[in-house]
């Protein structure tokens, strides 16, 4: 049995499928109750792939079906499981179509449309949520006030809020209109980007979340989902910090820009 990305530890990998509590599991597989692709396995914390056969007593353990959705959120839904005041929540859309319970990672507020990732994979949730992760979001901000270039500079440099100190990664105007913003923003604090632009001057904003960690809305209209792909999921296992294409990009052209200007200097050499 190697590391793989879907893989778990044997007891939470029983546990997981409802056979019994964690603890439980723990005991019975240093009692040699549990056996992995026929094999007697008494450590715990063995790892078990993907397609690995266990068994508990000579009951086959069904893994629970990991999850994984991409959803483009409209305005008004709560991102939660449930809402004290009876506001339809993200949860709702999915319990028609899933039997497992999903709960959304990267939350938006209620007003705020956008991307967010549907899953029951507790493992993933944390490991995004997770500050050492970075992930990257890039917001559409729109305003009924044209926002100066001053502000895009400040929000870039840094801006003094009641909870520390915070700047964007990139600010910049993807049009000609200056009443439209894109601000990249590793930073998961709540209500982030809009404390950012009522500090500057902006209370009143819209906030669409166009990426987050590297997914895009491409072919999502509002309201929309769709299942990740088994690539996306490795990807977003990955350790590596989660940048934007918007990033992405600009990193490019900046590396293209350094080789032009070089290839001109041995030429002139």
């Amino acid at each position: 049995m190697t590391n793989h990305i879907f893989d778990s530890a044997l007891s939470k990998y029983i546990a997981q499928a409802g056979y019994c509590s964690r603890r439980q599991a723990t005991e019975l597989i240093k009692s040699g109750k549990v056996t992995v692709n026929g094999k007697i396995v008494t450590t715990p914390f063995t790892i078990v792939e993907k397609n690995d056969v266990v068994y508990v007593e000579k009951n086959q353990i069904i893994a629970a079906k990991k999850i994984y959705i991409l959803f483009n959120k409209p305005k008004n839904l709560v991102c939660s499981v449930s809402d004290e005041k009876n506001r339809k929540t993200v949860s709702d859309i999915f319990t028609p179509f899933f039997s497992e319970r999903l709960y959304p990672i990267g939350r938006l507020d209620r007003s705020t449309t956008g991307l967010l990732i549907m899953t029951n994979d507790g493992q993933l949730t944390q490991r995004l949520s997770h500050p050492k992760y970075e992930v990257a979001k890039l917001y559409q901000v729109s305003s009924e006030l044209a926002i100066t270039k001053a502000t895009l500079d400040t929000l870039i440099n840094g801006v003094p809020l009641e909870d520390g100190f915070m700047k964007v990664d990139q600010a910049y105007y993807p049009t000609s209109s200056k009443k439209v913003v894109c601000v990249v923003i590793h930073s998961g604090k709540n209500h982030i980007v809009r404390r950012l632009f009522a500090e500057l001057g902006y209370p009143d904003i819209k906030l669409d979340r166009s990426e987050y960690a590297g997914l895009t809305k491409k072919g999502l209209r509002t309201g929309e989902w769709r299942n990740l792909t088994e690539q996306e999921i490795k990807t977003l296992y990955q350790d590596d910090k989660h940048t934007t294409l918007e990033t992405e990009q600009k990193e490019k052209e900046v590396k293209k820009i350094k080789k032009d200007r070089n290839k001109k200097y041995y030429a002139r050499l």
